[in-house]
């Protein structure tokens, strides 16, 4: 499915192809503005119907998810807010199957220290009637990206993604069994218990033993456990535990860690690059408790043969010494310019080959190129001596050698 974005009057859109027909259900979800699914105008071209979402403010679940791991916080939110949109897609006879559920596509609100907002709305749901497939396979997929994601330190995560996962291997999932992913339930016992009340008791350590997470963002970030986890070291014999194997024997392929190395691998054939010490240096911050992965090099000497970005006004250069290479406001980005007007998440800067590509990440402000404004996560590939200008800041791209 195929999408395009838009920028017009300082709102960010992305658009669905649509028939040329308006559907019944779209209708329904223009008429009726179903909370939880985000609002929509139509607008033709090329005698083509086009619905445009409006995304101004958020992010693509993929994007953040690129420079963190997934929170069970987020894992809870993502699932409490689901069953809601199902419980009112019920009520308006929608098809599901509909639901744009794709990570790339799946936006998201965030914080001020980047985490998916928890005290409203966090997760923008897309309604497409153009979309191929059922919702129990959207979901599926969702939940093995979510689980490669995960907060790897965070055991009531993979617990909670497990049950989840489980529930889409039974069948087309109801909005009371989404719910019930939220609920431990002891091994033997009929009716699960909240998991608030089981802690609230001091009772963990019967299930879990010591060393429990909180779940909180803004904790896990300075207090990261000393305990080092693999994801998937005595993953079959915890949930195992659990819930039993069960008959859907794929379920246990798909979370096999050579499973999960596979479709790294794959990506990395598709120039997916991780820069090369980019661990070693994440490892070293974890252990120091910051909240940046990386730590920017900037300097006013000539570094030559590393492409780099030059700050008009100071005559700064900044380095780019790996990519992909992201700058905004957000804690854990690359580079972020103490400017008003810069998004949490601007844009991306990646290598493909011997060329450097800029990409939009759906900033507020927008980002131009050579004076030209850029649409919303349009990739455009950089020259030697460009200018790119970000919400007032200007910066010149200095290629480097060619040997780079």
């Amino acid at each position: 499915m195929e999408v395009t974005y838009k920028r017009d009057r300082g709102h960010n859109y992305i658009l669905f192809p649509g028939k040329k027909e308006a559907g019944t259900q779209t209708e329904m979800i223009r008429r009726n503005q179903i909370p939880g699914l985000a609002d929509f105008y139509t607008e033709w071209e090329d005698n083509q119907r086009y619905y445009g979402y409006d995304i101004t403010g958020a992010k693509p679940l993929r994007q953040m998810l690129e420079v963190r791991p997934f929170t069970r916080k987020e894992a809870e939110g993502l699932i409490e807010e689901l069953a809601g949109i199902f419980q009112r897609m019920e009520s308006f006879l929608l098809d599901r199957d509909k639901l744009v559920l794709k990570p790339e596509l799946l936006y998201v609100y965030a914080d001020r220290q980047g985490y998916v907002c928890s005290d409203r709305q966090g997760f923008l749901f897309f309604f497409c009637e153009e979309q191929e497939g059922s919702c129990r396979e959207h979901l599926r997929e969702l939940a093995l990206y979510l689980f490669e994601k995960a907060d790897e330190e965070d055991r009531e995560l993979t617990e909670l993604l497990f049950r989840l996962y489980r529930l889409l291997a039974q069948g087309e999932p109801e909005a009371e069994e989404l719910l019930g992913c939220l609920r431990f339930q002891r091994p033997g016992t009929e009716r699960a218990e909240p998991f608030p009340d089981r802690v609230a008791e001091g009772r963990p350590e019967e299930l879990y033993g010591g060393g429990r997470q909180t779940g909180n963002p803004e904790e896990h970030n300075g207090k990261k456990s000393r305990l080092k986890r693999n994801l998937f070291t005595g993953k079959k014999e915890v949930l195992a535990k659990l819930f039993g194997k069960g008959t859907e024997e794929e379920m246990w392929d798909d979370l096999e860690p050579a499973g999960i190395l596979g479709r790294r691998e794959e990506a990395a054939d598709q120039g997916v690059q991780r820069p090369a010490g980019r661990e070693e240096e994440e490892t070293k911050n974890a252990a120091a408790g910051t909240d940046h992965p990386t730590e920017i090099l900037y300097t006013t000497e000539d570094r030559g043969g590393i492409p780099c970005l030059v700050e008009q006004e100071k005559k700064k250069r900044i380095l780019l010494l790996h990519f992909p290479f992201y700058i905004g406001t957000q804690p854990g980005m690359d580079y972020c310019p103490e400017f008003q007007g810069i998004s949490r998440i601007h844009l991306k800067l990646e290598r493909r080959g011997s060329d450097v590509w800029i990409t939009d990440l759906n900033s507020t402000n927008g980002t131009a190129l050579n004076g030209e404004p850029m649409r919303p996560n349009e990739e455009r590939k950089l020259e030697n001596g460009d200018r790119i200008w970000l919400a007032g800041l200007v910066y010149e791209f200095d290629s480097g050698n060619e040997s780079w």
